[in-house]
């Protein structure tokens, strides 16, 4: 795998290399020598569930893909590449929940460029690295989003960005720099999250008494500390949902697991303000029959629902009610609910445009 070192280089000279090879991306920030590895996409679609598997994906096919490493002051340049779109929408989530299944749905069509919890964006949104970014994380963030939604390919339209889910926290942040740019949060019956993720145990519980435990609760390490992992959990998803409702606005759509169906997408294409044709809306219908994280294979999709809720503990059970239960119903009796903003589930009975 060829590698250009284009470390302290006059920012003119790393913006000719970026436009001559539109393919090049961030693929990871490095903290301890602040450097950025660039690695060329090529002409890939990046339908994958990561942006990361997608690298993985084209070195499979093409090992002399190139990587560029720079220095992480070129995202002090904003206009890195040229013909950058702005967000047409941002998919923000709970775990478990359907959001890979959304975001492959829409990077389905050629013309949606859909970046997917790409590693750097995840690093710049956190905290472990917080001292590093403090005063330059709004800053570096639109450039990053910029570089990643520039015209990589000739038939790019629209530009979408699907967040990881501790990066709600960050929601309020990311509507003041792109206000007005629809965002969409799919959240779960609790009683199907809480279990799963204390059942794995989840990421974020392996990650329980550190910065980032505390940065997802919302609350100070040392509470953290003190908290039983279902509390933790329960903690966690209660911070997600609540910050989801306090930044409800005009632009925003709620809309729940058992939402995400094949007849509903027309609503949501509706929100995004997409116009699809009947080829185009077939292919999106067909990824609601398998497993969405199954990259490169076709394994059906089997609900599991039921089997999620047969692991419902009393004491499960109690924390869900106690601190949980009533944002769940808020997000569903939401004005921005997605059965709310559009009523009719299929105007005069289509399925399809």
């Amino acid at each position: 795998m060829p590698r250009q070192d284009f470390r302290n280089k006059p920012i003119e000279e790393v913006k000719t290399l970026l436009n001559s090879r539109r393919g090049l991306l961030p693929l990871e920030l490095h903290y301890d020598n602040r450097e950025i590895t660039w690695f060329d996409f090529g002409d890939m679609h990046l339908r994958e569930t990561f942006l990361e598997i997608s690298a993985e994906e084209r070195l499979s096919q093409h090992a002399d893909a190139l990587t560029v490493v720079t220095d992480f002051d070129v995202l002090e340049t904003p206009d890195l590449y040229d013909d950058v779109f702005s967000p047409s929408g941002f998919i923000f989530h709970v775990g478990r929940c359907g959001s890979t299944l959304l975001a492959k749905v829409l990077s389905s069509l050629d013309r949606h460029n859909v970046i997917k919890e790409a590693e750097p964006v995840q690093q710049l949104l956190g905290v472990e690295y917080e001292e590093v970014f403090r005063n330059k994380r709004e800053r570096y963030f639109q450039s990053l989003l910029n570089i990643y939604g520039h015209r990589r390919l000739p038939v790019h339209e629209r530009f979408f960005v699907k967040f990881s889910s501790n990066h709600v926290k960050r929601l309020e942040m990311i509507r003041g720099l792109y206000p007005g740019v629809p965002w969409l949060f799919l959240y779960r019956n609790p009683y199907e999250i809480i279990p799963t993720s204390l059942e794995g145990p989840a990421w974020f519980i392996r990650n329980k008494n550190t910065p980032e435990g505390a940065f997802d609760a919302d609350l100070p390490i040392e509470s953290v500390e003190q908290m039983s992992d279902l509390a933790f959990s329960v903690q966690v998803e209660s911070s997600t949902l609540r910050i989801a409702l306090e930044n409800t606005c005009d632009h925003c759509l709620f809309v729940d697991y058992t939402q995400l169906k094949p007849e509903n997408l027309p609503r949501i294409l509706r929100f995004f303000g997409l116009n699809v044709t009947g080829e185009e809306y077939d292919g999106m219908v067909e990824q609601f029959g398998f497993y969405s994280k199954h990259d490169g294979e076709s394994v059906p999709f089997v609900p599991d629902s039921a089997s999620k809720q047969s692991k419902v503990t009393d004491e499960i059970r109690e924390a869900i009610e106690e601190e949980l239960w009533y944002l769940y119903q808020a997000l569903h009796h939401s004005e921005r609910n997605l059965d709310q903003v559009f009523p009719e589930a299929n105007p005069g009975g289509e399925s399809r445009p």
